[in-house]
C-alpha cells in the first residue's frame, strides 16, 4: 500500500485525534475534520480564537490517530509530523466535506476566521488490526 492510498483511506475516515502540547509542555487532544488528505500533505481547519490554534503556533509537532471499524476490517492510521499555517488556502474544500462545521462553527463571523493548516512533513504508520498489514509512509509535500 503507497502513501496516497493511505492518504485517501484517512481522509475517508473523517475525523482523527489530534495531539499537541501547550507551552508547559502538557499534552492536548481532540478531534478534527480531516478536510483534505493527499499527496500534498494533510489539511484542516480552526479558528485563531481556539487552544488548540494557538497550540500549532508556539509548536508546530503534532500527533494524528485516526481509527475505523467497517465489519471485519479495522483500520489505524498515525501520523507525527510538522504544520503549517496556510491562511484561506484551500478552505472551500475543505469546508464542502465537513459535515460538523455548522455545529463548530454556527455562524458566518465565526466560519470566516476559520484558518487552513497543512501536515506538510511526517512519518506515518497504516495497520490493519484483521489483517494485520503494517505499512509505514512519510510525506513530504512540495512548498
Amino acid at each position: 500500500m503507497n502513501t496516497k492510498e493511505i492518504l485517501s483511506i484517512l481522509e475517508e475516515m473523517e475525523v482523527a485525534i489530534f495531539a499537541t502540547v501547550d507551552k508547559e509542555g502538557k499534552p492536548h487532544s481532540r478531534p478534527i475534520h480531516i478536510g483534505v488528505a493527499n499527496e500534498h500533505g494533510v489539511f484542516f481547519m480552526t479558528s485563531p480564537q481556539t487552544h488548540f490554534y494557538k497550540q500549532l503556533q508556539e509548536n508546530p509537532n503534532v500527533a494524528i490517530a485516526a481509527f475505523s471499524h467497517d465489519d471485519y476490517l479495522i483500520q489505524v492510521i498515525r501520523i507525527e509530523g510538522k504544520v503549517r499555517e496556510l491562511g484561506k488556502e484551500g478552505l472551500e474544500e475543505i469546508l464542502a466535506g465537513n459535515p460538523f462545521v455548522k455545529n463548530v462553527y454556527p455562524d458566518d463571523e465565526q466560519r470566516a476566521g476559520v484558518q487552513v493548516f497543512q501536515l506538510y512533513e511526517g512519518q506515518g504508520l497504516y495497520h490493519s488490526l484483521t489483517q494485520g498489514h503494517k505499512y509505514t509512509f512519510n510525506i513530504q509535500a512540495l512548498s
